[in-house]
């Protein structure tokens, strides 16, 4: 189905007025299918977690539909329907693109890491070992109160930084390029783990599809030149 046919879809549900002067800036998001082929996450997990996952892209989708329509003309730092559409379209936005990173990246039984990868030869570089940035980004993720360890490449600082994200949109770096991400909110967890989140985080950890980020860092790579 084409875009511009989905969107009318979507505006058509809300009751959006086809009529009315449209911002034509719209974005539509589509479910991606993850094979999550592990045991350390139950069925029960693995499935809420989809469905939530879906409830975000149907809310982006909303979201984006009704900005196009959005009055502009009253809108304030205070309050505004405009204000609070933006909050939300940044919110479901991350929510969406920081899940599909995680299910990428996770539930590999044969994850393997190869000290000539240009992962681990990068990661040591910018952490001191591939253990120190091990270390680190496990402090990330048990500091994470609700939301997302994630380590990033950082053209500012043109190396790759840990960093944390409580929700799934405060303290995000202007410019990160995630390229191992990791969710730490409960729902990814309590109903396997309970409260010990250390458990799970190591659990994730040993079964990292290298694969796949492996691929981040090439394309991070790309970018880092690009910038310099």
């Amino acid at each position: 189905m084409k875009k511009s046919e989905l969107n009318k879809i979507i505006k058509t549900s809300l009751g959006l007025d086809e009529e009315k002067e449209i911002i034509g800036e719209s974005y539509v998001a589509s479910p991606k299918s993850f094979d999550l082929n592990t045991d350390k996450l139950s069925q029960k997990t693995k499935t809420a977690h989809k469905e939530l996952y879906d409830k975000y892209i149907k809310t982006f989708n909303r979201v984006s539909a009704e900005l196009d329509t959005a009055d502009r003309s009253e809108s304030n730092p205070n309050h505004s329907k405009y204000r609070s559409l933006k909050i939300d379209e940044a919110y479901n936005l991350n929510a969406i693109y920081l899940h599909e990173l995680y299910f990428a990246n996770i539930a590999d039984p044969a994850s393997e890491v190869s000290m000539d990868s240009l992962t681990f030869m990068r990661l040591a570089r910018d952490f001191g070992t591939f253990d120190d940035w091990q270390k680190d980004f496990i402090a990330c993720s048990q500091a994470a109160r609700s939301g997302w360890a994630v380590c990033s490449f950082n053209p500012y600082l043109q190396r790759y930084h840990n960093f944390l994200v409580d929700l799934d949109n405060v303290q995000i770096p202007v410019g990160a390029y995630p390229v191992i991400v990791l969710d730490v909110w409960e729902h990814a967890y309590y109903k396997d783990y309970l409260v010990n989140k250390r458990g799970y985080i190591f659990n994730m950890m040993k079964e990292f599809n290298w694969d796949i980020i492996e691929e981040r860092f090439k394309r991070a790579e790309g970018f880092a030149k690009a910038l310099r």
